[in-house]
């Protein structure tokens, strides 16, 4: 079974008592408005676990192509 691949530069986050939810989704232009795609919910454990992975991973990017900028308000 082949992954389908989805581009995103739009992210809310919400959660609940036994739950965490990260919603993806595509901005386009400046008005703000955002489309929708993908939400994955999550119990709060795997949430942190995803945390823990995604600042590894964020330090290996940097420590190996550079920096991110962050960015700007």
């Amino acid at each position: 079974m082949a992954v389908e691949g989805r581009s995103s530069n739009h992210f809310e986050l919400a959660y609940t008592e036994y739950e965490f939810l990260i919603d993806f989704g595509q901005a386009y232009g400046d008005s703000g408005e955002a489309l929708v795609h993908t939400r994955i919910i999550m119990t709060p454990r795997s949430a942190k676990t995803l945390l823990r992975m995604l600042h590894e991973m964020m330090e290996k990017y940097e420590n190996t192509i550079g920096p991110v900028p962050e960015r700007s308000a």
